[in-house]
């Protein structure tokens, strides 16, 4: 019979008594579900049901732990998943507090799968309610994206002997527009019971969790770090190998589709960029022909505002408008949202005037003349839609 840890058997002990007031919580939610709710009701329920299956996997986790000799089988689950459950459970504390919580997902990452499923919530989850907790205006975003394994795991990597190591990496980044932590202060930020300066008078907390979250994330043979955006705030960099990478990578390298073989597919919404109301409409109308659904800004600076507050799958954008020139314009949205998240196609009565190699030096990835040609547009379309690899959600 194989000998217990004290200290695990009574964290099991814990663990397993605090899933019978966590059932009666589940099943009282699910009778409320029962009964009339409006549409913002049944939203928070969702919230209390999804928080309360996350804290019954948390403990079914400490009870397997805790008995060595029993051997579950790991359930590969993808990342994106984890992402996005982690998000929908704090969009509500986001929200009462004025902030938008986005999560972007850029492909092949957003198909990796991973075998812990239940540290890396634990993880993002802990970035998550600090970054809300300290941030009081701006926005909170979760990125997902693929990434080169960092420097200081190669030596762990290296001493692996079972000749499983991951050659493809993901990074999952939190980051958030509240005070950030003094650089002074990051050398022992992820130590125990240590909290930042700028956030100790603000909220409640026992400083554990960056450390908590830096040995959960070590536990993944990941690194876990602290940056400083261009916009202020605070980035946490969640970097882990992937346990199965996406289908469409072999080593690290994008496979190519084979000709004739790719399913077309047009961007779902997008916006048009022209102080011409009549251009505008007819160019909408001509977008609804082909499923394509659209906004309008009548400027650059409505375009950026727009940008800002919504995500769209490609802009078309006029080049000839007073004030805020078409790539002026361009310039603005691309220092807001790299390429390939949000393909720029160029249109313009006055193609001579600017050059289409010039145009395409400038980031757009096509240019379309007027008086625009309806095929010309649902190539363009298509290539945007193939040139887009990130996903706002």
């Amino acid at each position: 019979m194989a000998e217990h840890d004290e200290d695990n058997v009574n964290l099991a002990l814990l663990a397993h008594d605090l899933r019978t007031p966590l059932g009666a919580m589940r099943l009282a939610a699910e009778l409320i579900g029962n009964g009339p709710l409006n549409e913002t009701q049944k939203d928070q329920l969702d919230t209390l049901l999804k928080a309360v299956d996350a804290l019954d996997q948390m403990t079914g986790e400490l009870i397997v732990q805790a008995e060595p000799d029993q051997h579950t089988k790991d359930k590969a689950v993808p990342i994106s998943s984890v992402v996005c459950e982690c998000a929908d459970l704090f969009q509500m504390a986001a929200a009462n507090k004025g902030l938008k919580l986005k999560i972007r997902l850029q492909e092949p990452a957003a198909n990796a799968l991973t075998l812990h499923s239940g540290p890396l919530r634990r993880a993002i989850s802990a970035l998550l309610d600090n970054a809300i907790k300290y941030t009081h205006a701006g926005r909170v975003t979760v990125e997902l994206v693929s990434c080169p394994e960092p420097a200081n795991t190669k030596k762990i990597s290296a001493k692996k002997q079972n000749g499983g190591e991951s050659s493809f990496w993901v990074s999952i980044a939190i980051t958030d527009t509240g005070p950030g932590i003094d650089p002074n202060e990051r050398v022992n930020v992820f130590q125990p019971f240590v909290r930042g300066k700028e956030v100790s008078g603000q909220a409640s907390g026992s400083g554990l969790g960056l450390w908590g979250t830096m040995q959960t994330v070590r536990e993944m043979d990941g690194a876990l770090s602290l940056s400083t955006p261009a916009i202020g705030g605070c980035r946490f960099d969640i970097q882990i190998p992937v346990d199965y990478p996406p289908a469409a990578m072999v080593d690290g390298e994008d496979l190519v589709a084979s000709a004739g073989d790719e399913e077309i597919v047009l961007p779902e919404h997008v916006l048009i960029v022209d102080d011409n109301d009549t251009n505008c409409r007819l160019l909408a109308a001509l977008l609804e022909c082909y499923g394509v659904s659209s906004d309008i800004a009548n400027s650059g600076e409505q375009a950026i505002s727009c940008v800002d507050d919504k995500d769209y799958d490609a802009v078309l954008l006029d080049l000839n408008m007073p004030g805020m020139s078409g790539v002026e314009t361009a310039q603005a949205l691309q220092a807001m949202r790299p390429a390939q998240e949000l393909p720029l196609i160029a249109v313009t009565a006055a193609l001579e005037a600017f050059g289409d190699k010039r145009l395409r030096e400038a980031g757009f990835l096509e240019v379309l003349a007027k008086p625009l040609s309806p095929s010309a547009l649902h190539e363009a379309l298509v290539q945007a839609r193939r040139s887009k690899n990130v996903f706002w959600i």
